[in-house]
């Protein structure tokens, strides 16, 4: 199973996770639908929230504070979350517990 990291209202995706569903994607959507969170890739002209390079690697973070205080998770908080590519949804999935 694949993982990222929610950290201080932040969303942090390895290299290798980055490139297998975002490779040469700027920014993207978080949605959340039921108990299912997406992260979904967009073009950067029409908005969303921007995938920042973290280190050498390609690491990268994507600042979702507010998005994540909308919806009751606390900022403080530090989860690993499984994730999973949705073909249907075109988003990467996860679930916040």
């Amino acid at each position: 199973m694949k993982q990222m990291l929610l950290k201080n209202g932040n969303l942090y995706l390895d290299s290798a996770l980055y490139e297998t569903y975002f490779s040469a994607i700027n920014s993207v959507v978080l949605l959340k639908k039921d108990d299912i969170f997406m992260l979904m890739p967009v073009q950067q002209a029409g908005g969303g929230l921007l995938f920042k390079i973290k280190n050498a690697k390609g690491d990268r973070i994507v600042h979702a504070i507010e998005f994540f205080q909308q919806h009751g998770i606390e900022a403080e908080e530090e989860k690993v979350l499984d994730v999973e590519w949705s073909a249907e949804l075109a988003a990467l999935t996860f679930t916040v517990t």
